[in-house]
């Protein structure tokens, strides 16, 4: 394990993140880290990541037995039927660090995995959503802090965004996401 303290949930996710590669489960890097990687340089307490599994023989729960038994203890929370969310596995490390690995988002595009980000973070290869899929996640997701991301994102990052590529993973979230992102793109 490469967390020696808390304060360190990035240094978990890259052991996560080890253990998802093994098991080719592909992942995005979401969240705080995508912000800051974005435009929005914000802490955090959590490091967060979405995951599928669907070309995986592993259910969320093998996944998260699978992380418990590797040394990083891990819980499966299944989202319900109003919750944007499919389900959260949740790792947590004895210094008090935290991975949230999101299952599914409802709207979510399902080639938003082939769209990551591939860099470089502690000399370690990661994966980040792409900047579109990241803004219209965050647009989703509504609060002021997300809405916020979204613009920083937008601003930075505006000569690489494909703005069709945008629009159309925006509509899959509903007219008041769009709306939205027509109020920030004014």
């Amino acid at each position: 394990m490469r967390a020696k303290n808390s304060g360190q949930s990035a240094l978990l996710l890259l052991d996560v993140i080890d253990l998802l590669s093994e098991k080719k489960i592909p992942y995005a890097i979401i969240g705080a880290l995508a912000a800051s990687f974005y435009g929005t340089v914000r802490a955090s307490v959590d490091a967060d990541a979405i995951i599928s599994l669907a070309t995986s023989p592993l259910s969320a729960g093998d996944l998260a037995h699978l992380l418990s038994q590797s040394g990083m203890p891990a819980g499966y929370r299944r989202g319900d039927g109003d919750d944007p969310l499919q389900g959260v596995i949740s790792v947590k490390d004895k210094y008090g660090n935290r991975v949230d690995l999101i299952t599914g988002i409802k709207g979510m595009d399902d080639n938003a995995f082939n769209r990551t980000a591939v860099t470089s973070f502690l000399k370690h290869k990661i994966c980040l959503i792409g900047v579109e899929d990241f803004i219209a996640m965050k647009l989703f997701a509504g609060s002021t802090k997300d809405i916020a991301d979204a613009r920083a994102a937008i601003d930075i990052s505006r000569p690489r965004i494909n703005t069709s590529l945008l629009r159309e993973i925006v509509q899959k979230y509903g007219k008041r996401t769009s709306h939205l992102l027509d109020s920030l793109l004014k």
